[in-house]
């Protein structure tokens, strides 16, 4: 049996059958839509934007652990860098997708967790909490700066 020509476009150039797609939207013609792939593509962006959340989450957390445990001249300034940039990513895709935060606090314990392993792996002779000691609310983890304790902007 012969595939759909949208089903093939699918599988073998996917940009044209995003493009193709769209403008099949646009126009109304839903009878040339693969609506299985369209879904399996609706469902896979949902799926990216929680990832993403995850990733920046788990690199903030590593790199607070590091900063507010960790004193080191040396690395402090870097740590403090990829700290903002992480909570600047945070920041646009919660404005985005708001309804991440409530995913944010679903995987939080998770994510500590994996952060966690990972800096006591890198740094073995140091000793850290086995649970996050802070608020981890969104908005304390995207402003506090934990490691003074004299202010938190």
């Amino acid at each position: 049996m012969k595939q759909p020509i949208t089903q093939q476009l699918y599988e073998q150039d996917f940009c044209l059958w995003l493009e193709h797609t769209a403008q099949n939207l646009r126009s109304k013609n839903f009878g040339e839509i693969e609506l299985e792939a369209l879904v399996e593509e609706i469902e896979a962006l949902g799926r990216s934007e929680k990832q993403e959340l995850e990733n920046r989450l788990d690199v903030l957390l590593a790199h607070l652990v590091k900063r507010i445990y960790i004193d080191s001249a040396y690395d402090n300034r870097g740590w403090e860098l990829t700290i903002q940039e992480q909570r600047k990513g945070l920041r646009r895709l919660l404005k985005k997708s708001p309804s991440l935060k409530n995913y944010f606090a679903e995987v939080f314990d998770e994510v500590w967790q994996d952060a966690l392993s990972q800096v006591q792996l890198e740094y073995r002779k140091v000793s850290f909490p086995d649970t996050w000691e802070f608020a981890c609310d969104v908005d304390s983890l995207l402003s506090t700066t934990f490691w003074d304790t004299s202010s938190s902007s």
